[in-house]
Order: structure tokens, then sequence, then C-alpha cells
């Protein structure tokens, strides 16, 4: 399959999806609005597997990025990490992806 049939395999699925859950609404099963508002950060983790899976899994710093990013604020939002970590993890985060840029160079070597 080649790169534009995957992502648009991917972004026609993702749309059934939004369409079957505002059916869902309508149907008064589901309330789309709670749902949007605790899974919001399966956003990026979309956003990464699309980006993976466009770049036919090469060149996946960026993928792995949003979609570390995408299930860390997840667990955030569903408690399974309390978020006072949150206070303490973002400045550590912070000074990784510092070093990172710093010593990239060097890395490749």
């Amino acid at each position: 399959m080649s790169q534009s049939q995957s992502s648009r395999f991917f972004w026609g699925l993702f749309l059934i999806l939004i369409g079957f859950l505002f059916l869902l609404e309508q149907a008064g099963k589901l309330n789309v609005g709670r749902v949007v508002s605790t899974y919001w950060p399966a956003i990026f983790i979309l956003i990464g597997l699309s980006l993976l899976i466009s770049q036919g899994f090469k060149k996946s710093s960026p993928a792995l990025l949003f979609i570390f990013l995408g299930i860390f604020l997840l667990l955030i939002k569903l408690h399974v990490i309390e978020r006072y970590l949150w206070n303490y993890l973002w400045p550590a985060l912070l000074i990784v992806l510092g070093l990172w840029i710093l010593l990239k160079p060097y890395l490749k070597s």
C-alpha cells in the first residue's frame, strides 16, 4: 500500500469513527462532549500514528514524540498518573529535550 493510500485509509477510518460517535450521541447512547473532554489527548496519538504510517515507519522520531505525548496526557486525564507528578515531570522533560538538542550531533557520529 502506498503512502497516500495508507494515509487515506487511516483518515477515512477516523472520519467514520467520528461519524459513529455523533450518531450515538443523537440516539442518546453517548455523550460526545464528555468523551471528547476525557479522551482529547488521543488526537496526539492519532497524529503520531498517521505520521508513522505515512512515513513507512522511517524517521519515526516526531511520530513517536506525538504518540508518547498523547499516551502521557491520556494517562493524566484518566488519573492513572496523578496531576502533581506533572509539576515535576515537565521541567525534567524540558531538560531532557535540551540535552537531546545539544548532544544530537555528537550522538550521530
